[in-house]
């Protein structure tokens, strides 16, 4: 309906604004929703590693499974699987750097984050409820974008 629509889309504009206000310090003038959809999740599935277009996306969630990220040790080098978290991947392994920011979601957090930022969900194997999620990409100013001077 076009009620919860305008909602959702309010609650975007407004979160990515404080979003690059707090990040950048700039005002964002002008916002537009690419896309919007949900993601169900379940049992044994995943979200192989990728990307999104637009300048700005984002990840909402819905519901998650009570025995979120619980799973079966398989083998010894099963110790750290971090089984429906949500995992931003960004440079390569370094030094006391880690290039994966491994993010245990709640209900109702919502995340934001630059178009370009690779990042996957594991699948979660010992729970058979559902792991739901809202996803959107948009389009920003340009110029607050566009750090390089290319457009």
């Amino acid at each position: 309906p076009k009620f919860i629509k305008k909602n959702i889309l309010n609650f975007i504009s407004a979160s990515v604004k404080k979003y690059i206000k707090k990040s950048i310090k700039k005002d964002v003038k002008k916002l537009k929703l690419l896309n919007l959809w949900v993601v169900r999740q379940f049992k044994n599935e995943y979200n192989p590693i990728h990307w999104h277009g637009g300048h700005i996306s984002g990840a909402g969630f819905l519901k998650v499974p009570s025995s979120f990220g619980a799973h079966i040790q398989e083998n010894k080098n099963d110790a750290h699987y971090k089984g429906g978290t949500l995992n931003l991947v960004h440079g390569t392994r370094q030094f006391l750097s880690s290039s994966i920011y491994s993010i245990k979601p709640e209900v109702g957090d919502f995340y934001f984050f630059p178009n370009y930022l690779m990042h996957t969900v594991f699948p979660f194997k010992n729970s058979n409820e559902e792991r739901r999620s809202i996803s959107f990409n948009a389009y920003i100013d340009k110029d607050i974008y566009d750090v390089y001077g290319n457009y």
